[in-house]
């Protein structure tokens, strides 16, 4: 088993639960509720794919690719979106979040390991391979921790 696998795997879900879901993150809008719900989205987005490449890819899609090829370190940015922009919860309590998070980890791994090949795609960031989301799932998911102090390094 590889480092991000046992990572997401193994070490996130029990990071996820030191979480405390009343406490606002370091930064950015999300709660915590938010945040898992995003990444549970995001996780379940990776096995699929939203139509056909039609022609090259997108100034969108190769710029996604460069920032995967550079090891997917994601950085806060702001904005000018406020707490009211953020979507509706799907999930009634934060268990119910963590628990559906857990469903889409298992779900990826599942998924690639049946169909090893398998290139996920959408419009706006192209083709992904596995080994591409396996590491932006382990920034990403290290980013949102260090959000909310669930580790104290990032990256």
């Amino acid at each position: 088993m590889n480092e991000k696998r046992a990572f997401l795997k193994k070490e996130y879900l029990p990071l996820i639960d030191t979480i405390d879901a009343s406490k606002e993150g370091n930064f950015g809008l999300m709660t915590p509720q938010h945040m898992i719900e995003h990444m549970t989205q995001v996780f379940k987005a990776s096995t699929k794919r939203y139509g056909e490449p039609e022609g090259e890819p997108t100034k969108s899609a190769l710029g996604f690719k460069r920032f995967i090829a550079k090891g997917a370190v994601l950085k806060y940015r702001p904005s000018d979106k406020t707490k009211a922009d953020l979507p509706a919860l799907k999930y009634e309590t934060f268990e119910e979040a963590k628990a559906a998070l857990l469903e889409g980890v298992n779900r990826f791994y599942a998924h690639y390991d049946a169909n090893a090949d398998f290139l996920s795609y959408s419009p706006v960031m192209g083709e992904f391979s596995f080994d591409e989301w396996e590491l932006f799932h382990y920034m990403h998911a290290r980013h949102h921790l260090y959000q909310f102090s669930a580790i104290a390094v990032y990256p």
